[in-house]
């Protein structure tokens, strides 16, 4: 059985205040059952412990890269400042979607594990920029 928790999704991403629990705890709710939804249930009840480890953090990525890009969207996120000869800019984003690439990552962990006509968003548009 597939199941990633909030304290998992925290260490992730070095998280260490509670402000973010709620959010995180409706992300997972919404998440898993997709997640599990796309795996082929005869990985998700295999008794390979090595396995269930693989899928669960190909699971735990993708969740936490979700966050981490609810993270950057906040308000304020992308503010830098000035003081004098002393600049700080946010960082140059290739995929403001995926900030910490978790979610890719996780999915490309997943990928070998999905049903055949499975599709995740995420993976069809990856496939998509690839071709010429």
């Amino acid at each position: 059985m597939l199941s990633i928790t909030r304290a998992d999704v925290k260490r992730k991403l070095r998280l260490t205040t509670t402000e973010y629990d709620a959010e995180i705890d409706a992300l997972i709710a919404e998440m898993v059952p997709a997640l599990r939804y796309a795996i082929e249930p005869s990985y998700l009840n295999a008794s390979d412990a090595d396995l269930q480890a693989t899928l669960r953090l190909g699971a735990l990525e993708v969740i936490a890269g979700e966050m981490g890009a609810t993270l950057y969207r906040e308000l304020g996120a992308w503010t830098g400042f000035r003081l004098g000869w002393l600049q700080v800019a946010p960082p140059a984003l290739r995929d403001p979607a995926d900030p910490t690439g978790l979610k890719a990552q996780g999915y490309a962990r997943l990928q070998p594990f999905l049903k055949r006509e499975a599709r995740l968003l995420f993976i069809y548009r990856a496939r998509e920029e690839e071709e010429p």
